[in-house]
């Protein structure tokens, strides 16, 4: 199948919504614009589970590690130990940046089907005022039916994913890989005598917030 052909056939796909509604063509732009950002949706976030799958023991391996040297930098701080203090610290930063953008690059697999889409109403839509912006004048086209669209639809889908098929299994597999990481000791601990200490090193980081403690990629993972 040549590519010519291949988009011929996706546009067909892609403006059957639009039809539906002839005779009230506002409403069938939104509502074909909202089946397209529902359909970038799906086939992002199936992507996204996928890569998930794919890598998830790398994931989960990269969490317990920055969980382990936060944890033990946290034990050298009750201990009073400046120099273990560093060292884990220094590796807990590591991995948590490591996590942090191992994230952040699961999150933008889910948007790769936006782009295309956009693509394709511009060759479709390009030029036609979806609305005009009050007091202003300013003329919005087919980009805010679209964004506005994907925006509403991947918050509610997120909302939705923990009890639809397949997305389920998807969520209790990241919290059971959560769980197994382990907990982030919390700073504010105390000394083994019991006294509260203030002696932490002034360039303690104390933002090991793991994003693998979030809901499974919720707009992402």
């Amino acid at each position: 199948m040549s590519w010519t052909a291949l988009y011929y056939l996706l546009d067909a796909f892609f403006i059957a919504p639009y039809r539906l509604f002839e005779a009230t063509p506002d409403f069938a732009f939104w509502f074909g614009t909202g089946a397209l950002a529902l359909t970038c949706v799906l086939f992002g976030e199936v992507s996204m589970g996928l890569v998930y799958l794919v890598n998830r023991h790398y994931y989960a391996s990269l969490n317990t590690k920055m969980v382990r040297m936060h944890n033990i930098s946290v034990s050298a701080i009750k201990q009073k130990d400046k120099l273990s203090y560093k060292a884990a610290n220094t590796w807990a930063n590591e991995y948590f940046g490591k996590v942090f953008f191992a994230q952040a690059s699961l999150f933008a697999v889910s948007l790769w089907p936006a782009p295309f889409a956009l693509a394709w109403l511009q060759q479709r839509f390009s030029g036609i005022t979806v609305t005009t912006v009050p007091w202003i004048g300013w003329q919005l086209e087919y980009p805010f039916a679209f964004i506005s669209a994907y925006i509403v639809l991947r918050v509610g889908f997120s909302r939705l994913k923990p009890y639809l098929p397949w997305f389920a299994g998807l969520t209790t597999m990241h919290k059971e890989d959560v769980r197994q990481s382990g907990e982030l000791a919390p700073w504010n601990t105390s000394t083994p005598d019991n006294t509260p200490t203030n002696s932490q090193p002034e360039d303690r980081h104390d933002s090991h917030h793991s994003p693998l403690t979030s809901q499974f990629p919720d707009t992402s993972l």
